[in-house]
């Protein structure tokens, strides 16, 4: 798989550590990993753009919410996977601040993770760049 850089914010230790090791298990090395908003923008600012985030945008305290504004207003990142189930208001929300500021809203994936659908959506980025780039 071509080389992509990740960024993972969640909470949840051993939730993190799965996501990351089928990331890897799949060929991605370069995985960020963050449990918190804080160490996720820290992340971001020393290692630059990202290719992707994985997160959820309702996590406890709004740090799924803030980082992905984070990552649409400035640019942060080309693509986005969310997590966990979204309230369908916030939902068509989400999708219109990432059309609106060119986030890729690659998919939805519910918890347990499907290792099977994180790599569809990972071909499905990669897909996407390369028609980009040949436009």
């Amino acid at each position: 798989m071509r080389a992509l850089k990740i960024l993972i914010l969640e909470h949840n230790p051993f939730r993190l550590m799965a996501l990351h090791q089928m990331l890897n298990a799949v060929g991605i090395y370069d995985v960020l990993t963050a449990p918190s908003l804080a160490s996720a923008l820290r992340s971001l600012k020393c290692r630059g753009t990202v290719d992707i985030a994985i997160c959820d945008p309702q996590l406890k305290g709004g740090d799924g919410l803030a980082l992905i504004r984070h990552l649409a207003l400035e640019k942060r990142a080309r693509g986005l996977i969310q997590l966990g189930n979204v309230a369908p208001s916030l939902s068509a929300d989400l999708d219109a601040l990432c059309q609106a500021h060119e986030l890729v809203l690659l998919g939805r994936l519910q918890s347990p993770v499907s290792a099977v659908l994180m790599r569809g959506l990972l071909d499905r980025y990669l897909q996407t760049a390369r028609q980009s780039a040949s436009a």
